[in-house]
């Protein structure tokens, strides 16, 4: 190799490392910008559990720890209701059009597509002259739930991460997964001690199943809050160690819904009244419209969120209409059959339920990269 060639091959490095170098400079300051998926306040109440926070604490000002006499109020009966119709419903459609809208979806997760529909077909069909299965139904949505709760936290939480540029190793997803499984087991022991076990859910009645002491529970839930503060002290140590921690919104997110697991009954039953209107659901649409936004903004940089909210009030709008449909009209529609309308209701409930948790189980899954490609990497 000659002088000069040896020395233009150094200057295109250099010139090639320098654009490399500008290039991470304006990842990590993008990634900076972009760690909310709209903005602090938004996601601090709507994602991370800031507006359930204050509605339990107005109610605990008025009511006390009491769930039955918050329900006999007036305003948080139509709050329930407004939540239900324009939170729950929509959450589930949301599902559904992502689902079902993007072909390449339906074709790889063929199962949850339509197989499992089938399924729960059959299921509600048995259920409406059966009613063992619908008390069979409850009680594993009971203990499934809670697990879809914190697995979309948990989920969310990575998120934030990842939009903040830190690439997690499996040893600092350890503490952030023990909350993950140890809140699921707690609230999955819940339901068969005799101081939390539910007597109905959904005006169907649930046998008496009180197979373990209660103390169970509070050994648990004492290594849940063991296991936050943990969290809490390893992420003081990055931090003091000049290492990246965990973005404010994922460890809120992550221990908001965790710490909802080491309650007291009456508080549980009060925070139960708007965990999956205003947690669950507004978490999920959030994250759901944010997506639709990043998908406009790629197609046009210039467009802002509020040139954007057009659109995304189309999506809702779209996302509303189903859940409507399948959560309101689809029970009436059955229980003109002949059947109590309690029963269709709880039956689509349940079925829809079991659909969103798979559907959601799948669709947010990263795609895996060609074989060829990982074992480069």
């Amino acid at each position: 190799m000659t002088s000069s060639t040896f020395n233009a091959s150094t200057d295109l490095h250099s010139r090639c490392m320098a654009v490399l170098s500008n290039k991470h400079l304006e990842d990590q300051i993008d990634n900076k910008r972009s760690v909310y998926l709209i903005g602090p306040f938004f996601d601090l109440t709507f994602v991370c559990g800031g507006l359930v926070l204050a509605l339990a604490a107005i109610c605990i000002n008025q009511f006390g720890v009491s769930a039955n006499a918050a329900q006999q109020s007036t305003p948080i009966m139509a709050l329930g209701i407004i939540g239900t119709f324009l939170l729950s419903g929509p959450h589930t459609g949301a599902t559904l059009v992502k689902l079902y809208g993007e072909k390449e979806n339906r074709l790889r997760f063929y199962y949850v597509s339509f197989v499992l529909p089938a399924v729960l077909v059959i299921a509600l069909t048995v259920g409406l002259f059966v009613p063992f299965v619908a008390k069979v139904e409850a009680l594993v949505y009971l203990m499934l739930v809670w697990h879809h709760y914190m697995a979309q936290s948990y989920g969310i939480a990575m998120m934030y991460c990842a939009r903040a540029g830190m690439h997690l190793l499996a040893k600092d997803k350890f503490l952030a997964r023990a909350i993950l499984h140890i809140a699921v087991t707690v609230a999955i022991t819940q339901q068969f001690t005799p101081d939390w076990q539910r007597t109905s859910f959904l005006n169907i009645p649930l046998a008496p199943m009180a197979f373990m002491p209660t103390n169970v529970v509070c050994i648990l839930q004492g290594f849940l809050v063991i296991t936050i503060a943990a969290f809490l002290i390893e992420q003081l140590g990055r931090r003091r160690r000049g290492a990246i921690n965990m973005p404010l919104p994922a460890m809120a997110t992550l221990l908001t819904c965790g710490l909802f697991l080491t309650l007291g009954r009456g508080l549980s039953d009060l925070m139960w009244l708007f965990v999956p209107n205003f947690f669950h659901s507004t978490q999920y649409l959030a994250v759901v419209l944010a997506e639709r936004h990043k998908k406009e903004s790629d197609n046009n940089p210039s467009r802002t969120f509020l040139k954007s909210f057009e659109h995304l009030g189309d999506c809702f709008g779209e996302f509303f209409l189903l859940g409507l449909l399948l959560f309101s009209a689809l029970p009436f529609v059955i229980s003109r059959l002949g059947f109590p309308f309690y029963l269709t209701s709880a039956l689509v409930f349940f079925a829809l339920s079991f659909h969103h948790f798979a559907a959601d189980a799948c669709i947010w899954k990263p795609k895996k990269k060609p074989q060829h490609l990982r074992s480069r990497l």
